[in-house]
């Protein structure tokens, strides 16, 4: 069966009857037809967020691709419930926004950073390492940030989604089952300094340099580049080629494109298994 948590790159290759299904839902996965980004983009991102991406309903996204392997599949409506919407799945449970303390509050509005032609990842995620025990980070941006859910996860995060108009507000804070209610236990709650796990951002301008220069400089870099520490490249263009020598390596990048001919990727090292 697949799941909202199932990786694209999976379950193409395990079922590769699913790219049509992605290919009649949405243009957004004409990408997935290149088979260098089909390589690089699938591995990124589950089918939850892909469908977040393109904008498509998970429900129906899911339905379709398990009809494609099994024709006879239907969809429980329990399933639908508790698999197939996340916010929905956690509504019990938060309930808590009105009850926010203002001082407790910071918030970040990306959407002037990106009118510039900017990237907010870099503030973002200063605002997320600032944070004290006690604090909820408020993001708010004109669409909804899907892969920093999973990223933000990992450090150990929970977030709630809400939307006004065409303006997303997500509300992320650290798991705690009193992180808002239990004030007394504020202090200590987050002695573990691995969520915070990026200490260092390093920055590296590649633009104008001509082939191979980029993925040499990029290559060479790695090598100072550990679990603590976040790579920015400043690239002219995506890097295609380059991500199948950063998976050899041990790492992960997610490309944004600022302009034409500016792009940023985001590398950092991916967590060794336990």
């Amino acid at each position: 069966m697949i799941t909202k948590a199932l990786r694209i790159s999976k379950m193409l290759n395990d079922y590769p009857q699913t790219l049509d299904v992605l290919l009649e839902t949405s243009p957004h996965f004409n990408k997935l037809k290149n088979k260098i980004l089909r390589k690089t983009l699938a591995s990124r991102v589950n089918v939850e967020q892909a469908a977040g991406i393109a904008g498509v309903d998970l429900n129906a996204l899911l339905f379709k691709l398990n009809k494609s392997i099994n024709p006879g599949f239907e969809l429980l409506n329990q399933n639908a419930e508790t698999n197939m919407k996340v916010s929905d799945e956690v509504n019990d449970h938060y309930g808590f926004i009105e009850n926010i303390d203002n001082d407790k509050l910071i918030s970040l509005d990306v959407r002037p950073i990106i009118d510039s032609g900017k990237d907010p990842f870099l503030e973002i995620m200063t605002k997320v390492k600032s944070l004290k025990d006690d604090e909820i980070f408020l993001l708010i941006n004109s669409f909804e940030p899907i892969p920093l859910y999973s990223m933000l996860g990992k450090k150990g995060f929970e977030h709630k989604t809400t939307k006004e108009e065409e303006v997303y507000k997500i509300y992320f804070y650290k798991k705690s089952e009193n992180n808002l209610n239990d004030k007394e236990n504020n202090s200590s709650k987050l002695a573990d300094e691995n969520l915070y796990d990026y200490d260092t951002i390093k920055e590296l301008d590649v633009r104008g340099l001509e082939p191979p220069e980029p993925m040499v400089k990029v290559l060479e870099t790695l090598q100072s580049i550990d679990n603590k520490t976040i790579l920015v490249v400043h690239h002219h263009r995506e890097p295609l080629m380059l991500y199948p020598k950063l998976e050899e390596r041990g790492f992960t990048a997610v490309a944004n494109k600022i302009k034409d001919d500016y792009f940023k990727i985001i590398i950092t090292k991916k967590e060794e298994a336990a």
